[in-house]
């Protein structure tokens, strides 16, 4: 083993599996700047949980590609969507801030949020790791994980680094609330579309039956679930609107606020 070319490959297979993942870090620094779930140490902590299972996933090898295939991991894609989706509804319904707690369960979920959507955006990492660990010598893995490793805190602090510039986090703070949607339904996308995961299953169907009904049947399925999804979203959240307009009522007339005066402010939220 050639320890300077082993760390050249390393140094390069990361960044070209990698490199989107610096959209991710930056889409959930910008989450960062004003929520007190998310933090730039959760975040590398997510990231690194999320990249220790992609590396696990790889070290299995060639015959992980026969059970679980690299492609499918994209419609995971599907899920930031989703998030995009749930963020966009608290645009018009938003969340009170008064009387909440962040519980120990909320900075978990905060964590696991991170480790999931790398683990989302991880199928070209799979793809090409295993191929990659199955031809070099152990001591060569090695070197690419540790490599691997580095190369990911290097990333974490860039993003971190970046989101820390005045004018960056002025703008951010700014459009904070309109910016987030869109990048979750865009990180989404951009995993679904890099993974190939459409045109492999509709090959897929295509190629098991006697017509071609591929292409629609992911159009209606994939329509279905989002906006099953959407309207279960904006419900849930107008709930949880009046629930919270409701123990706010509850609190005033504990604490000795005038009525009108929670009543109007909870309908002043609600519109």
């Amino acid at each position: 083993m050639q320890f300077g070319a082993t760390v050249g490959e390393a140094c390069a297979t990361f960044a070209i599996t990698n490199i989107d993942d610096l959209f991710v870090l930056v889409t959930f620094n910008a989450e960062a700047a004003t929520s007190k779930v998310i933090t730039p140490f959760r975040i590398a902590l997510g990231q690194f949980i999320g990249f220790t299972v992609i590396i696990a996933i790889s070290m299995i090898g060639f015959g992980i590609s026969l059970v679980l295939p690299p492609k499918p991991i994209g419609f995971l894609g599907l899920l930031p969507i989703l998030l995009g989706i749930w963020k966009f509804c608290h645009l018009f319904f938003p969340e009170s801030e008064e009387h909440t707690e962040i519980s120990t369960a909320a900075l978990m979920k905060g964590i696991l949020k991170v480790a999931l959507i790398t683990i989302m955006n991880g199928g070209d990492n799979i793809g090409t790791y295993i191929p990659l660990f199955a031809q070099v010598e152990r001591a060569a893995i090695a070197v690419y994980v540790v490599v691997y490793y580095i190369l990911l805190a290097v990333w974490c602090l860039a993003a971190s680094l970046v989101m820390r510039q005045r004018h960056v986090l002025a703008l951010v703070q700014k459009y904070i609330d309109y910016v987030i949607p869109l990048l979750y339904t865009g990180l989404g996308i951009f995993i679904i579309v890099k993974s190939d995961c459409y045109p492999w299953t509709i090959q897929q169907i295509n190629d098991s039956t006697a017509s071609d009904p591929g292409q629609g049947t992911m159009a209606g399925v994939t329509t279905f679930i989002l906006l099953a999804a959407g309207c279960a979203m904006a419900w849930a959240t107008v709930a949880k609107r009046k629930t919270q307009s409701t123990v706010d009522i509850d609190l005033a007339r504990t604490d000795g606020t005038p009525l009108e005066a929670v009543t109007r402010d909870a309908d002043a939220d609600a519109h």
